[in-house]
């Protein structure tokens, strides 16, 4: 299985870009895609259900609980974001989470980057892997415009690496008797038990939602979309020895949208902001495997 997750995270990244990407085409409040997402979450979770075993424990429902009110702020603060600024400025946060997320978890699991710290080779490429990354963050759009997006994003970054320390605790490490198919459950659960309460806590916060009938459909899809990629991101995070590592191979959702970004919209973009994402996630692919 440790050689699984950068596989895990590299695919994940195309679906971090479709995530991100999502409001800039279907242009949904952000209000109103947390609270109707659950349209398309529930009824996905549910054949999922009949496939793989679910928690029975109250306290992990009580801390996904918990983590669904701020995920959900998260989540509306990201989904304004890809609204005014486009998806490819909203993906600044990814390279914040990054780093804070691979912070957090040395402070909590010392040990965990000991692998690394034993073999020179890899502390270099690892250091190495982290400058590219995070260099890129400065070189994706040199203007006030990215700047405003990266205040934005900041709070979404933080929420974010919370949200994976939390996940990557709760669910734990596939072993022989906690196999793989009993994470993607707790998985399932986990983001079931968090949109749900997002939703609600939407609705707490703001008032009564009015969509369209467009408006429910695309936060339909979007649910569903949602669901089915994240138990891949929450899944990996259980694999990877540090969820920093896996941050960073999934920062190339910003490279994939400054392709598109680039091809389709007629964007100019920085080249060596794409390769340099491209470089590092392999180099902290290689250094965590």
């Amino acid at each position: 299985m440790d050689t699984l997750w950068p596989l895990l995270a590299l695919a994940f990244s195309f679906c971090g870009a479709l995530i991100i990407g999502f409001n800039q085409w279907a242009r949904v409040d952000g209000r109103t895609l947390v609270v109707m997402r659950v349209a398309g979450i529930w009824p996905l979770a549910a054949c999922a259900a009949l496939v793989v075993p679910f928690p029975t424990s109250v306290t992990f429902y009580a801390i996904a609980a918990a983590m669904g009110v701020g995920l959900a702020y998260a989540d509306t603060l990201l989904f304004n974001a890809s609204r005014t600024y486009g998806a490819r400025l909203a993906a600044l946060y990814v390279p914040l989470k990054m780093l804070i997320a691979f912070a957090l978890w040395v402070l909590i699991e010392p040990f965990s980057v000991w692998p690394v710290l034993m073999e020179p080779w890899k502390l270099a490429l690892m250091v190495f892997g982290f400058s590219c990354c995070g260099g890129a963050l400065l070189f994706i759009r040199r203007s006030d415009a990215s700047w405003l997006a990266l205040i934005a994003v900041l709070p979404v970054a933080m929420l974010f690496a919370l949200g994976d320390i939390v996940a990557k605790a709760t669910l734990g490490t596939p072993t022989a008797t906690h196999g793989l198919w009993v994470v993607m459950g707790h998985a399932v659960a986990f983001l079931l038990t968090t949109g749900t309460v997002g939703a609600v806590a939407g609705l707490l916060a703001g008032g009564r939602v009015t969509p369209t009938r467009h408006d429910v459909v695309k936060s339909a899809a979007f649910g569903a979309l949602l669901l089915a990629s994240l138990t891949l991101l929450l899944v990996t995070l259980a694999l990877a020895p540090n969820p920093g590592y896996v941050a960073a191979i999934t920062m190339l959702s910003a490279f994939w949208l400054a392709i598109w970004a680039r091809i389709v919209r007629r964007e100019r973009n920085s080249l060596w902001a794409g390769l340099s994402l491209l470089a590092g996630a392999m180099a902290v692919a290689i250094a965590g495997h």
